[in-house]
């Protein structure tokens, strides 16, 4: 199978003011000098234009998903941030990734209803966990089903990696932690069978998956021997209802990954503008043998 026109899915836009305020007081690493196409339209029509990508869908970096704030100003800042990103790509070849506050249910259903009315949106971008607790029981059931009626995209993107200071003095939170905490959010998502009971959901993981197409063979015999949880299903069919990324830079892992869940539920991604986003992604591509 070939992605076709390339429509890039996961890509990275950012409100200059509120991100310098969140960096002057946030815990997750993040550049000190950010990539300046995190702030720039043309600059990014430029390096899509460069790179054969039709359209890019643009969400804030996961640093301004501010779910360590109270409930009640983390649905406001959020409010203000997705009507800035919807503003700011309206007219260009970007489409807008909201982002909730998954602090609270109800103002969770009150944006994921309102970005759908006043910006015609449904697509959305989540943490891989919510200020310490996992989706599987952050995020309400009510929420589950309100994205998957609304049909978007719900891309989940590492968040604060948990225990970050087994990695970060060795820079390594964000190629180890990440995928990792990737592969927790969605092993726990089929341990609790949330996209079973939710089949219209649209899930993408980030970064390909993380982990988690390499160790399905384990995640089968655990299930099999029943001895260390039981999922509903299996997990190496579970893991197909997900979609992937194509974030893993080179072609082996991501021929693995069409392998172990099918060609078709790989989209293409490229996690522009940071120093870990594709370089070349019609050569990826095209190595992988998913090029159109």
């Amino acid at each position: 199978m070939k992605l076709g026109a390339l429509i890039d899915h996961h890509g990275h836009l950012a409100p200059r003011d509120a991100l310098a305020e969140t960096m002057g007081r946030h815990f997750m690493p993040f550049p000190k000098d950010p990539p300046p196409l995190l702030f720039d339209i043309d600059g990014n029509h430029a390096q899509m234009e460069a790179q054969g990508i039709v359209s890019r869908i643009v969400s804030v970096p996961p640093i301004l998903y501010l779910y360590e704030l109270p409930a009640e100003e983390q649905a406001r800042r959020i409010a203000a941030m997705n009507d800035w990103l919807a503003e700011t790509v309206a007219g260009t070849r970007m489409t807008a990734m909201m982002v909730l506050p998954l602090g609270d249910t109800a103002a969770t259903l009150a944006e994921i209803a309102r970005c759908r009315g006043v910006h015609g949106t449904a697509d959305v971008a989540i943490g891989t966990h919510v200020h310490g607790v996992d989706l599987d029981k952050a995020v309400h059931e009510e929420v589950w089903a309100a994205l998957a009626e609304g049909g978007g995209l719900v891309m989940i993107h590492p968040w604060q990696v948990r225990d970050g200071s087994r990695l970060n003095d060795l820079k390594l939170g964000n190629p180890l932690g990440n995928p990792f905490e990737t592969t927790v959010a969605a092993g726990r998502l089929i341990e609790a069978g949330t996209l079973m009971q939710h089949p219209a959901l649209r899930v993408m993981l980030a970064h390909g998956g993380g982990t988690l197409p390499f160790i399905l063979g384990r995640m089968d015999r655990a299930w099999e021997a029943a001895a260390h949880g039981r999922a509903p299903e299996r997990p190496s069919l579970a893991a197909k209802r997900f979609l992937y990324d194509t974030v893993l830079f080179e072609a082996a892992p991501l021929r693995f990954l069409a392998e172990m869940v099918g060609a078709e539920r790989i989209i293409f991604g490229t996690d522009s503008p940071f120093d870990m986003s594709l370089q070349d992604p019609a050569k990826l591509l095209a190595e992988a043998g998913l090029a159109a």
